[in-house]
């Protein structure tokens, strides 16, 4: 029984690591693409971490489970930043693609997109994603 016992602690434990793993990869994929500007995949890659990161979003403090009321409401707040980007991409669709360096259309573009970004590191921030008082804690 103690070994059954050990090896669920050693799954568990690798399962947080790998989860560490994938976030830590789709984290660099958006700073990659932030910084290639390339918008559309940019956008792609904050979805994809929104993904992987949403079931996170959850009051830490009390480990209680979110309704679901509360959990349509955090799509809704990323659905609405998700919108405001498409509404705001449509009309500069060159500076979009990258083939019109519009200053203003781009900075509307960028600023959408660090919106999204700001929210999604405030979200995990606030899931303890990034650490607490143990190593682990965020990925408990």
């Amino acid at each position: 029984m103690e070994d059954s016992n050990i090896q669920n602690q050693e799954l568990a434990y690798d399962l947080r690591q790998r989860y560490a793993m994938i976030v830590g990869d789709h984290l660099d994929d958006v700073a990659i693409n932030r910084k290639q500007k390339n918008y559309p995949n940019y956008f792609n890659a904050l979805v994809d971490l929104y993904t992987i990161i949403e079931f996170r979003f959850k009051e830490r403090s009390s480990k209680k489970k979110l309704s679901l009321s509360e959990i349509k409401e955090l799509i809704e707040e990323f659905d609405t930043l998700e919108n405001d980007l498409i509404k705001i991409a449509n009309k500069n669709i060159d500076a979009w693609f990258g083939r019109s360096k519009d200053p203003e259309a781009i900075s509307k573009i960028e600023g959408a997109l660090r919106v999204i970004e700001r929210y999604l590191y405030y979200k995990m921030n606030e899931a303890k994603m990034f650490g607490g008082k143990r190593d682990t804690e965020g990925l408990v």
